[in-house]
């Protein structure tokens, strides 16, 4: 029965508890601080029958504290207890306020983490910490890294050639010609990034990397090793897909229209049409047989555009967009609609990019395309288009 006063219950008989077996990680256990008592003149520390510990349990990979964690210390050896179990509180903590001196079996288990073992022994009061790896794995069609800009303090001009590294390895990058850099491959966790230029003050900031996110940053440096204000931080979302093609990197000159994967899920809608309807430029036209079938018309679509169907009579009076699936031109557009509901899943696309002139629109899209380009990237989780 737990006593809830001290979260301390006696473990039940080992061979009476029914457990479920669960893959075991290994268990890392760093001392953070030492609280030792205060001990009479000529007594030994390890001669003390009973102390009293504190440790806390945290995620492996941010460093957060984990409430709610199964924690049981089970004797290897004589002593006054033959074992303990607990739960974590809110901070992550528990308390043996009187455990013997001695050698015990220290397992985590949580539904959410991958259970942890290992020994641990006792010989002194004290505080310790412990880490819990998360279950399952991070997707991999999303981004683990920095995306960062670099400018001048003063004049706010982006600055190229600018040395960037991460952490103390060899590996490092250098800002481009938009004043940009990126680590794409980074593992989550906190990051120390280092920034130097020939002129400039060198300079170095602490940068957390969240798992299956993208954090960006931008960074001011000064001629004059002045104080300059915190670099600014924020966490996206990105598709590996995505940032494969350049997706973001064309989103963030302003051209064209963009729909990502993160804003496909927060709207939730049905087919395509349905999702590009609103869009600044974009018009919905019905079929004029058929209305339940839409078709996408683009500001330099909408005026009359005569065209006479294969039969002969009088066809859609609109001109419309090139579409390209994957870089693969799908539709040739002009008089040719193109069915996107009909052969496109909203579950398959990772983001959108529309276009209703040239401005913007990568070159090797852009032959004969005077009705707008739609570019189309499906993910790479395998479900490929419906």
């Amino acid at each position: 029965m737990i006593d809830r006063s001290s979260l301390v219950r006696q473990a039940a008989n080992r061979f009476g508890r029914p457990r479920t077996v669960r893959r075991r990680g290994r268990l890392w256990i760093g001392v953070l601080a030492l609280l030792v008592s205060p001990l009479s003149a000529g007594r030994d520390l390890a001669a003390q029958d009973v102390v009293s510990i504190t440790g806390q349990v945290v995620n492996a990979i941010t460093g957060d504290p984990i409430p709610g964690v199964a924690v049981t210390l089970a004797s290897r050896g004589l002593s006054l207890h033959p074992g303990f179990q607990l739960e974590t509180d809110g901070e992550g903590r528990f308390r043996l306020p009187s455990i013997a001196v001695g050698s015990y079996r220290l397992e985590l288990e949580h539904p959410r983490y991958n259970p942890s073992v290992g020994d641990f022994t006792v010989v002194r009061p004290g505080a310790f910490v412990t880490a819990m790896q998360p279950a399952g794995r991070v997707e991999s069609d999303l981004v683990t890294g920095i995306v960062g800009v670099l400018a001048d303090a003063e004049t706010g001009s982006l600055l190229s050639g600018v040395a960037v590294r991460a952490g103390s390895g060899p590996s490092g990058t250098f800002t481009d010609l938009r004043g940009e850099f990126i680590f794409d491959e980074l593992t989550p966790g906190q990051h120390v990034l280092e920034f130097s230029m020939i002129g400039y003050a060198p300079r170095a900031d602490t940068v957390r990397v969240t798992p299956g996110r993208v954090t960006n940053v931008r960074v001011s440096l000064s001629v004059d090793p002045v104080a300059l204000e915190p670099i600014e931080v924020s966490v996206e979302r990105r598709e590996v897909k995505l940032h494969e093609v350049d997706f973001y990197r064309r989103r963030a000159t302003g051209f064209g229209k963009y729909i990502d994967r993160q804003e496909i899920e927060r709207r939730g809608p049905m087919d395509v049409t349905e999702l590009l309807t609103g869009m600044p430029g974009v018009e919905i036209y019905p079929d004029p047989i058929n209305s339940l079938q839409k078709y996408v018309v683009l500001r330099s679509g909408r005026l009359p555009f005569p065209t006479t169907g294969q039969d002969g009579r009088p066809g859609y009076d609109r001109c419309f967009p090139t579409v390209y699936v994957d870089g693969i031109r799908t539709i040739d557009g002009g008089s040719e609609p193109a069915r996107l509901d009909s052969f496109l899943n909203t579950m398959s696309i990772a983001g959108i990019e529309v276009y209703t002139s040239e401005a913007g629109l990568p070159a090797q899209y852009g032959r004969g395309t005077f009705c707008g380009v739609i570019l189309v990237w499906t993910r790479v989780t395998g479900k490929g288009t419906g």
